[in-house]
């Protein structure tokens, strides 16, 4: 602030002075404009160093309003409403088609092991991804969410009971399942398929 007794101009010498390049090096040529500010007592910092200048960049794209500073941005893709509420005919999950494709893997996967607790503890994860990734490559909607439990055990004439309970849509969601039984062991594959809008 300038005081009144001061006569013009005196005021003015205070504030610090900014230097623009003109055409330094081709400052001012290309897409970044540099400003160099001067301080009147040298700053030791980490940011500015013992130069004690400071250097901004002022990007002639900001100032007209176009922003080229991001190179990969891709503005998200809107779609319009289908205002379908369940899928097309062809596009239905069909219990029967997943059903032998389920057979199909727990065949091929189990066939020549004896019950093991490491090694069934480790094949699973390994028959549900297998089961679920088939399946979805039947051609149903993409619209469906796929869910597989497969359970092995030891079998020796024993009894188990596995339930299942689900809140869905009846006329778009549905489920298949299909077991395997082989000398002491035994599988069952359960998938569930619901439809989401």
């Amino acid at each position: 602030m300038t005081d009144v007794s001061d006569p013009p101009g005196e005021g003015l010498a205070r504030r610090r002075q900014s230097i623009l390049p003109k055409d330094a090096e081709g400052m001012t040529l290309g897409p970044n404009i540099r400003r160099m500010s001067r301080f009147e007592m040298p700053r030791s910092s980490v940011q500015y160093g013992m130069s004690g200048r400071r250097m901004s960049y002022v990007s002639r794209s900001s100032i007209s309003g176009a922003s080229l500073g991001l190179k990969d941005f891709k503005v998200p893709v809107q779609y319009q409403n289908t205002y379908r509420l369940g899928p097309s005919g062809n596009e239905k999950f069909q219990p029967s088609k997943a059903q032998q494709v389920m057979k199909e893997v727990l065949q091929s996967y189990l066939s020549s092991e004896k019950y093991n607790t490491e090694i069934c503890g480790n094949i699973v994860g390994q028959i549900s991804d297998v089961i679920k990734g088939r399946v979805k490559s039947l051609g149903f909607s993409p619209r469906y969410k796929f869910v597989c439990v497969v359970t092995i055990g030891q079998h020796r004439n024993q009894g188990v009971a596995v339930a299942s309970r689900c809140v869905w849509n009846p006329e778009t969601d549905n489920f298949a399942t299909a077991s395997f039984k082989s000398g002491d062991l035994f599988a069952v594959a359960n998938i569930f398929a619901t439809y989401f809008e």
